[in-house]
């Protein structure tokens, strides 16, 4: 997928929402990581992203938060509110808004409709740009996009991947850890750099002889 079309067009859109914490968004949802999520939640909660996917995703699987079995709630919420909020998902971030990206690289924008009880207030002051800005939501946008592409790139080498290789898309901390022991290198402490290191590494297991895709 190359550049997005003209994204600051659909982000002209008159939008605004003002959330008034009260958690009913935090429910019965669906709630999906990707590695660069997962990392920063994992290194807000002092672990590991290989605990992190143990403890805190579905299965121990790596792509979705746990949810509570007697409410159906988001792990991370708590009595006094969100207690990962400065390192939320994507998806948290932009609610109650949606984003996808088409095949052609166009974004679009969808409303999701606002629990019935909802306490979050809407209005159509200032635009979707500016709700993006406010939520701190471009380097996680960021990120999306590109693992989204590796997956589409990498969609005949995961077919045939073994599990441990597999495992590096979703524990950054390991692919990065054992890439640094082969090669010397010291790890880089910044989660941006870090991010970049582990898409690097990624596509090397693609592009290696006899693989499909070249990173571009």
């Amino acid at each position: 997928m190359g550049a997005l079309q003209q994204p600051e067009a659909a982000r002209a859109e008159a939008f605004g929402y003002v959330c008034r914490a009260c958690s009913r968004c935090c429910r019965h949802k669906v709630i999906q990581v990707n590695p660069y999520e997962a990392a920063r939640l994992a290194r807000l909660k002092g672990m590991t992203t290989g605990e992190f996917r143990a403890a805190c995703t579905e299965r121990g699987e790596g792509a979705v938060l746990r949810r509570t079995e007697d409410t159906d709630t988001c792990v991370f919420l708590t009595a006094k509110g969100c207690s990962v909020h400065s390192d939320r998902p994507l998806v948290c971030r932009l609610y109650p808004l949606g984003r996808r990206v088409a095949e052609g690289g166009t974004e679009e924008w969808l409303h999701a409709a606002p629990h019935p009880q909802s306490a979050g207030e809407y209005s159509k002051q200032g635009t979707i740009a500016d709700y993006i800005a406010a939520q701190g939501a471009l380097p996680f946008m960021q990120a999306a996009d590109a693992y989204a592409q590796w997956v589409r790139d990498a969609n005949a080498y995961l077919e045939t991947a073994e599990d441990a290789a597999a495992d590096d898309l979703v524990d950054m901390d390991g692919a990065i850890a054992r890439h640094c022991e082969e090669t010397g290198a010291a790890e880089p402490a910044d989660i941006e750099q870090r991010r970049l290191l582990h898409m690097e590494i990624l596509y090397r297991q693609i592009n290696q002889p006899g693989g499909r895709h070249e990173h571009g």
